[in-house]
Parts: structure tokens; C-alpha cells; sequence
């Protein structure tokens, strides 16, 4: 049995599964690793085209194929019954890891592993680079010395990315599965609860970036990112309203800023600045200082 499997979920992008593939390929981590690959009902061509990049790579790679598109949260429970590794990693097909991720967090848990840390309720994360299409490129520094639940709830510090993760298979059944309801944003749901039921999240050491987001809002649709952070809210009420209404404003007024976002990269600006009223109405210092930030960067 492979030491660890990595988890790919794919719909309709080859070109992105192989980026991926091939930076799994290129780890400097010299344990025994599998890629399950699900795809979830890609047309013909796709699936056609994402098995022969499957086949051209080098990696011990299982192919699962579902019949229809179920989504993004069905997916991923799929993958997490189909692994039987002890360490788990995940990436999204279009996104790449740098050569010394695995390496960088298999040092940490060897760390932990001698201090006598339970593993089991660790996950470990890592900082990375947001790329956007046309864009530069920035670095993202993963704070974990925080507060973690409020640090995910408020994500400025703490951001959650299931691509940053290493971690035991133990680990990523502690908490629910994927919360099938949410077309978007599983991964903060994810670690919302992760973090309720007493998980806990670390980084390497140093400030490196591990891995890297290739990211685009084109075709997402925002009024669906609002209702998912809506049932997350929700969902987490109690904790989010623990730590008072100042933080439970600018929880939700930053939210209302990503779903601006999302619309406004849509071509929906009607609704980008219903949503950034929204955020006034929520949160107005937190809304003054997003105004003041953006004029600043031009």
C-alpha cells in the first residue's frame, strides 16, 4: 500500500490535470504515493483527452468515472471513501504543487511524530501563491498561531484551501464529510468543522510558498457563493456569534465583499454593488478600509 494518496477531483479540465499531475510527479519526496483521480461526468472529449494524460504520466494513478456531474462536494467524499493510504493529500485539478511540498510536510510530521503528537487530529497546511489569470503573482502566508476557528471565519490569517493539506487519513474523517448542500466553499466548511470538533492546524517552518493557486472567477456564479456562505453561517451560528457582533458584522461584511467580486468579474455590476452596500450596511470601517485599500492598489 502506498504511504500517501493524493485526491483529485476533475470535471471538464485535462489540460488543468495534467499541470497538476506532472507537479506531483516532480516531488522530491521519495515515499510511495497513488493519485485517485474522480471525475465527475466530464463530456466525452475531456474524459477522453484526461485519460490519456492519466496514461502518459509516470504516478500510480486510479481512474474513477462517474456517470453524471454531482458536484464538487459528492466528489469529494467519493475520493475520501476510495483512499486506504495513512496520509492523505488533496489538489485540484488546474492547480500545482513546488517540487518541496510533500517533502516540507512530511518534516513537519516526523517533527510531530517525535515530540508524541497525536497525528490524528492534525492536519498540516502550508503558505502558497495566488495566481490570477493576467495577474502577478502573490504570496499567501498561512497564520496558524491564531485563534483558528475565528482566524477561518474572518480569513485574513487563516485561509481555507484543502490544496494545502497533508495530513492522516484518521485526520480527514474526524470531522463530518463534505456538506453536500454546498456547490461552493466546501473546503471552509470543512475546516470550520474540522477545527470544531478539536482539530488543529499547522505549516512547516519559514516563509516559503508550497504551491500555487491558478485562479479565475470567470463562470462562477455569485449569487450561489452568497447562498453557500449563507448555510455555513448557519450552519456554524453558534461559534460565528461566540465571538460577538463585531466580529459576526465583519465576518459577514467581508463576505459580501468575495460575492462582489465574483460579480463583478461576471459582468454582473449591478449586483457587485448591491453586495458592497451590503458590506457598508454590515461592517462601515471594515467597508472604508476595503474602498481605501483598493483605490491605493489603482
Amino acid at each position: 500500500m502506498a504511504t500517501l494518496d493524493v485526491l483529485i477531483p476533475h470535471f471538464n479540465d485535462s489540460h488543468g490535470l495534467d499541470l497538476s499531475l506532472a507537479s506531483i510527479a516532480r516531488q522530491t519526496w521519495g515515499g510511495s504515493l497513488r493519485v485517485i483521480v474522480v471525475d465527475d461526468g466530464s463530456c466525452a472529449d475531456e474524459l477522453a483527452q484526461a485519460e490519456r494524460v492519466i496514461l502518459a504520466s509516470p504516478l500510480e494513478i486510479d481512474l474513477i468515472k462517474s456517470a453524471q456531474n454531482e458536484g464538487r462536494p459528492v466528489t469529494r467524499n467519493t475520493l475520501l471513501d476510495a483512499a486506504e493510504a495513512p496520509f492523505l493529500a488533496w489538489l485540484d485539478a488546474g492547480d500545482i504543487w513546488y517540487e518541496g511540498k510533500l517533502q516540507a510536510q512530511f518534516h513537519c510530521i516526523y517533527q510531530m511524530i517525535h515530540a508524541g503528537i497525536d497525528l490524528d487530529s492534525i492536519w498540516v497546511t502550508c503558505n502558497y501563491d495566488w495566481k490570477w489569470e493576467g495577474r502577478r503573482r502573490y504570496k499567501v502566508q498561512q497564520n496558524v498561531g491564531g485563534d483558528q476557528l475565528k482566524d477561518l471565519f474572518v480569513g485574513d490569517k487563516l485561509r481555507a484551501y484543502l490544496w494545502t493539506l497533508l495530513g492522516t487519513r484518521a485526520a480527514f474523517n474526524l470531522t463530518s464529510r463534505f456538506d453536500e448542500r454546498l456547490p461552493r466553499l466546501q473546503d471552509l466548511d470543512y475546516f470550520i468543522s474540522f477545527v470544531r470538533v478539536g482539530g488543529q492546524i499547522v505549516a512547516p517552518e519559514g516563509t516559503a510558498s508550497h504551491c500555487c493557486y491558478l485562479k479565475s472567477d470567470v463562470g462562477r456564479n455569485a449569487s450561489e457563493i452568497r447562498a453557500c456562505y449563507a448555510t455555513i453561517f448557519n450552519k456554524h451560528k453558534a461559534s460565528l456569534m461566540g465571538y460577538g457582533p463585531q466580529v459576526t458584522r465583519r465576518v459577514r461584511a467581508k463576505s459580501d465583499f468575495v460575492v462582489a467580486r465574483f460579480a463583478a468579474n461576471n459582468a454582473a455590476p449591478i449586483l457587485a454593488a448591491q453586495y458592497k452596500l451590503n458590506a457598508f450596511i454590515n461592517d462601515p470601517k471594515y467597508a472604508l478600509y476595503r474602498l481605501k485599500t483598493s483605490l491605493m492598489r489603482g
